[in-house]
């Protein structure tokens, strides 16, 4: 038993590195989930709060943090990432298998160090905005809240330089097209890691100097600028959104051309230019989260611009997944593309809120309102982890060697979306109506529709107990009935043996393991 702790502990080998990857964030997942509920329970009474305005700025950076730096990262990127980009590559391993061990294992104190933040406070946002992160406002949990973004980071940026070097590697010309559109997806989000991580280490490293060694970076009765900590932390912030969303494009493009085979427009080529476009495109946006700072009008007109030219290339990957679902092998019973349909439709509305946003003039009157919430939930935590569901149901079989329970699928499928949809769309009223984020208080009149939100945030959380019922019954209940049913090699479960003589084929059948 120790043999075998000891053999993950010091393992070198991708499997097991990305399966404590997805342990860790699924940790920082429930973490994040469980401060969601924290938010959610302080709006049910607008004459009650459930904690303290000062411990809701705690939970409210804690919840960002989490969310985005371990549970979508971890899972994304380091898991599924090291699982499957040897295994496209042809290669038995990364190429630099000690680094990779040393990526993962840098998440370990990086995850203590967050812990001790939440206990001591850290009440400045994601997005650590001074004067508000500075000594003066705020305590010792924002230098261990930064330690923990430092490790983090570093820990992306080492698994981001395996995965390139990895794909250049192998990667000539002659191939140079054939590349699994995975790999395109892994190797673009590293190179925006790798282009981004190094400024936000910047950024924090002087506002960690400011704090505590005296310095003037950001602080202006020292000539210091705090407007330049918004232009360093969001020339990170806006690539990593796409950092979190273009795997998610990689799988759900794989998904769909694995449907149909076509080289037109709507199939591989059109896809990786698309993923192209959206990296350069997102890379010169940053300053349309900063259109309320004062910038000039010629430099805000740019910034609109850019950002609304990001909307075609979007579209080109919309309409090739709706043109390959709609011309290929489908079968609408299957409940992966139930999941596919309902990204689209996610990312869909998230795309068009974006665009209402990148107009300076709107974004004025929107800014720091809950339709600002609403539109990157609906992008990053509702679209990124559909991606994450549909990765799991895709190469569940592959990894594991037993198969999802159909109708369990489809049951989450639809608490899923009810929860997803009544939690977030009524966010968008809200905004509109000028109800601030970040406030913990709220006009009574908004009683009813932060209500619904509540109960959608209830209804997420029943969700994502329901997917881990569904993978306890897959991995531990499968095996203990009566094995495979037919030819096709699939076990059942116990949910399925009832009616297996009475209804069809349940299970996926074993094509949607292949690679």
């Amino acid at each position: 038993m120790w043999l075998g702790a000891l053999a993950w502990f010091f393992s070198l080998d991708h499997k097991r590195i990305s399966v404590i990857y997805m342990i860790l964030g699924v940790w920082g997942g429930f973490l994040g989930l469980g401060l969601s509920m924290l938010i959610r329970m302080n709006f049910l009474d607008p004459f009650h709060n459930v904690v303290s305005p000062e411990v809701y700025n705690y939970v409210i950076t804690n919840h960002g943090i989490a969310m985005i730096f371990f549970f979508l990262m971890p899972v994304l990127i380091g898991g599924f990432g090291n699982y499957l980009l040897p295994l496209f590559l042809g290669l038995k391993d990364l190429s630099l298998p000690r680094i990779n061990a040393l990526s993962v294992w840098l998440l370990v104190p990086s995850c203590v160090c967050l812990c001790v933040s939440m206990f001591s406070g850290a009440g400045v946002g994601w997005t650590f905005y001074p004067p508000l992160s500075g000594s003066m406002y705020s305590g010792r949990g924002v230098d261990f809240l930064m330690f923990s973004l430092h490790l983090a980071g570093v820990s992306s940026l080492l698994s981001s330089l395996n995965f390139i070097t990895t794909v250049l590697e192998v990667m000539d010309w002659v191939c140079f097209l054939r590349l699994s559109i995975i790999v395109w997806g892994y190797l673009f989000t590293s190179v925006l890691l790798v282009l981004s991580l190094p400024v936000l280490a910047a950024a924090i490293t002087m506002l960690l100097f400011d704090r505590n060694f005296g310095s003037s970076f950001f602080d202006p009765s020292g000539g210091g600028d705090p407007v330049l900590f918004q232009h360093l932390f969001w020339f990170f912030g806006h690539p990593e959104v796409y950092v979190l969303i273009i795997p998610g494009f990689a799988v759900v493009s794989h998904v769909c051309m694995s449907l149909i085979n076509n080289d037109s427009l709507f199939g591989y080529m059109g896809l990786v230019f698309a993923i192209v476009s959206i990296v350069c495109l997102g890379s010169v946006v940053w300053a349309h989260h900063m259109f309320v700072v004062g910038l000039d009008v010629k430099t805000a007109v740019f910034f609109s611009s850019v950002t609304m030219i990001i909307a075609v290339p979007t579209g080109v990957k919309v309409f090739s997944w709706l043109y390959m679902l709609s011309h290929g092998s489908v079968r609408l019973w299957d409940p992966v593309i139930w999941w596919i349909g309902g990204f689209i439709f996610l990312f869909t509305i998230g795309g068009i809120t974006g665009i209402i946003l990148s107009a300076s003039v709107l974004d004025g009157t929107l800014h720091d309102t809950w339709f600002v919430v609403a539109h990157f939930h609906y992008v990053l935590s509702l679209g990124s982890y559909s991606t994450v569901i549909i990765s799991v149901l895709w190469w569940w079989p592959s990894m594991i060697g037993t198969s999802l329970s159909k109708y369990l699928v489809e049951g989450h499928w639809l608490v899923s979306m009810l929860g997803f949809n009544l939690c977030f769309f009524p966010m968008h009223y809200l905004g509109v109506c000028g109800l601030p984020r970040r406030v913990s208080s709220f006009d009574s009149m908004f009683h009813w529709l932060n209500s619904f939100s509540s109960l959608g945030a209830v209804l997420s959380v029943i969700s994502a107990f329901f997917f881990f019922f569904l993978v306890w019954e897959s991995m531990f209940v499968c095996n203990r009935v009566i094995g495979c049913w037919g030819s096709c090699g699939v076990p059942l479960n116990l949910f399925t043996v009832p009616l297996a003589h009475h209804i069809g084929w349940f299970n996926y059948p074993t094509r949607w393991s292949n690679f």
